[in-house]
């Protein structure tokens, strides 16, 4: 008999989630009898048998949710996780939450906090999802969706928005309206997102034989203040720029508020659009034109999600990605 081996090893090797294995030990609740075949089959090959002690401590249910996020700052994180708790509110869960800045020797820190608090299942968001991430979520036994970042070749649970295909459409939009020109203010290249989104719109530029000066692209740090002083770099280089895109709408308007200020008049001169759709496009000077989607939704996505994989018996991997729609308002006209 090996001594080593513990219930969440077993449940690993099958498959399945701790709670199920400790079905199957207790012969209580309902489990298909192919997996209850197959957790046999590892117990007799494992020779595994808990003691009452450590049955109790799988069994025990704390009703508590883990959430790691990158960042608080901005509109959309705080929206998303409010969707997260309205929905694990319904399910009599609480929450627990973490904000790493992005900086991955916390997020994997956290990751360990939660297990030692025992939450049973988290949600994590990440700026750039690594190899050390996908490491550790292989190896807890507990479910584990990403938000805001793709895992298909880790197949892991996710779900997302599609920044290239929202970018490259809303490009193509602003190239049916005559829009040859364009200058491009994107985010930190340490955010997947804004890369996705950077991409998508030159590809739009490509499928339409346009190329993108070298010049013209600019990263920020998303703030209003980086729109802006990308925004007056690009103008002293030169005035022929018909179109601006940025990544999201702090940029953006910062970009408007610049061309506005230079007495350069938006759109009939210049249009913007920024690749968001918050708040903040309603407060700009113009309405600022955009690509709605629901960090709200997404985190009720994503949480329901969780709670589904939590009560299955198998390890699922589910994707989803969010729809959006693309808002051509006062900071839009024809080239």
């Amino acid at each position: 008999m090996k001594k080593d081996i513990n219930i969440k090893e077993v449940a690993k090797k099958a498959g399945v989630s701790i709670a199920t294995v400790s079905r199957v030990f207790n012969n209580s609740g309902t489990v298909k009898e192919s997996t209850r075949k197959k957790i046999e089959a590892v117990i007799e090959e494992t020779g595994y048998y808990p003691n009452v002690l450590a049955r109790e401590l799988a069994e025990k249910k704390t009703h508590l949710i883990g959430l790691i996020v990158h960042s608080m700052i901005g509109e959309g994180i705080p929206r998303m996780i409010n969707g997260v708790n309205e929905v694990l509110e319904e399910h009599d869960f609480n929450l627990l939450i973490a904000c790493t800045n992005g900086n991955l020797q916390s997020e994997l820190k956290h990751f360990e906090i939660f297990r030692s608090k025992r939450v049973e299942g988290i949600l994590f968001a990440t700026r750039e999802f690594k190899e050390e991430h996908r490491e550790l979520i292989k190896k807890i036994p507990i479910p584990v969706v990403v938000l805001l970042q793709r895992t298909e070749q880790e197949q892991i649970s996710f779900v997302t928005f599609d920044n290239y295909t929202f970018a490259k459409d809303a490009t193509k939009k602003l190239i049916a309206l005559g829009h040859r020109k364009f200058a491009f203010i994107g985010g930190p290249p340490t955010s997947v997102n804004a890369m996705e989104r950077q991409l998508g719109f030159c590809d739009a530029l490509k499928e339409n034989g346009l190329s993108m000066e070298v010049e013209l692209s600019r990263n920020g740090d998303f703030t209003i203040e980086a729109g802006y002083q990308q925004m007056e770099e690009i103008l002293a280089i030169q005035n022929e720029v018909t179109a601006v895109i940025a990544v999201n709408d702090g940029m953006a308007i910062g970009a408007l508020n610049c061309l506005q200020d230079h007495e350069i008049g938006v759109p009939n001169d210049i249009s913007v659009l920024g690749l968001d759709d918050t708040v903040l496009a309603k407060a700009s000077r113009l309405k600022l034109s955009g690509v709605h989607y629901s960090y709200t939704n997404l985190g009720k996505q994503g949480a329901n999600l969780l709670l589904k994989q939590m009560e299955s018996e198998e390890l699922l991997y589910e994707k989803i990605v969010m729809p959006y729609e693309i808002h051509l308002r006062e900071s839009v006209s024809e080239c």
